[in-house]
């Protein structure tokens, strides 16, 4: 029993006469067209240069921009290069951040977190308000908790749930004050 469905090209020669073929045409002719212009194009712009008329477009065109908008740009360039002192301290605080958050000591958490509640304050970062409740400052650890406590309803997602669980309770159960026992627990159950 022989196959008696047409092949591809019986089909495509039965339609208006295989449309591939003439696509394929169309697209030569077009590339000769286009190769044409392009060459056109190139010689016009190779003439523009072999006869200087560039440079005196630039120029033109150089003049008419604004003395101010120059002075401008060329200050903003110098801004962006030189570190400004707020700049500098947004490094330092970054650097101090960092500090704290590899720090893998107790020492060096210490350290860090002294010099980073006193020279910039607490930041409103999850990350590092769980690691100031590894302080020893009871001061400082009711401080984060507080911020806690306020970042809670505006944060979508808090990092680290479990360790800070954990932290939370160990506050409760060590820290000598009833406030920020109280305080402790009550964050806990409200995560």
């Amino acid at each position: 029993m022989a196959y008696d469905r047409p092949s591809w090209r019986e089909i495509d020669k039965m339609r208006d006469g295989g449309r591939v073929r003439k696509k394929r045409d169309n697209q030569i002719r077009d590339l000769s067209e286009h190769s044409t212009r392009y060459e056109k194009y190139k010689s016009d712009l190779n003439r523009l240069f072999d006869q200087g008329m560039a440079s005196e477009l630039v120029k033109k065109f150089g003049k008419d921009k604004p003395a101010a908008e120059d002075d401008a740009r060329k200050r903003r360039r110098d801004a962006m290069r030189q570190p400004t002192a707020d700049s500098k301290a947004s490094l330092s605080r970054l650097k101090l951040i960092r500090a704290v958050l590899e720090a893998g000591d107790p020492a060096a958490l210490v350290a860090a977190v002294d010099e980073l509640s006193q020279r910039f304050g607490l930041p409103d970062e999850w990350e590092v308000l769980i690691r100031v409740l590894e302080h020893p400052g009871e001061a400082l650890q009711e401080q984060a908790i507080d911020r806690m406590i306020a970042l809670l309803p505006v944060s979508a997602k808090v990092p680290r749930r479990a360790t800070l669980k954990e932290r939370l309770r160990a506050v409760a159960q060590v820290a000598r004050e009833a406030k920020l026992r109280d305080k402790a627990r009550g964050l806990e159950e409200r995560l």
